[in-house]
């Protein structure tokens, strides 16, 4: 690449068409579809990909995946309520207008009025699905390789 190229290149697509080898070309286009997924590229009304000759990363995809939470130096802002009944108290501390050891009382509230603050939490091998598959008229910016006969969806337009 020489100077006079560089000064040229004004769009992320032109440095991109710049570092790749030949037969590589960055193309833009619109989802025109989500299921099944078809994307009309720009500058050619004829070439619309279908999901046979396309490359879609998981990051662009509605996926599951298996995650932990733990409480790090964030903090929670939720409360636990029981419901009405006789519970017991350990020996220390004070809540809901009562110190602990005082044996067990009756709630007769049916709104569950007994409140303990949740400290901490931890959650292992939850599953979590990451709702991220393109929908119909984003734009996206696609990798064309072997000639035109594959496509990498590289990413969505911000």
């Amino acid at each position: 690449m020489n100077i006079e190229q560089t000064q040229e290149a004004t769009s992320l697509k032109q440095l991109f068409q710049q570092m790749v080898p030949e037969a590589v070309e960055v193309l833009r286009g619109t989802v025109i579809s989500a299921s099944p997924l078809k994307i009309q590229v720009e500058n050619d009304d004829k070439l619309v990909l279908t999901q046979n000759i396309i490359c879609l990363p998981r990051h662009l995809s509605t996926y599951t995946t298996t995650i932990d939470i733990q409480l790090g130096k964030g903090t929670i802002n939720s409360v636990t309520r029981s419901g009405q009944g006789t519970h017991p108290h350990g020996n220390s501390g004070e809540h809901g207008g009562h110190t602990a050891g005082d044996g067990a009382h009756d709630h007769p509230d049916t709104e569950g009025a007994h409140v303990h603050n949740v400290a901490t939490f931890n959650i292992y091998g939850a599953a979590m699905t990451v709702y991220n598959g393109l929908k119909a008229g984003e734009k996206v910016f696609i990798l064309s390789f072997n000639h035109g006969k594959k496509y990498y969806i590289l990413d969505r337009e911000a």
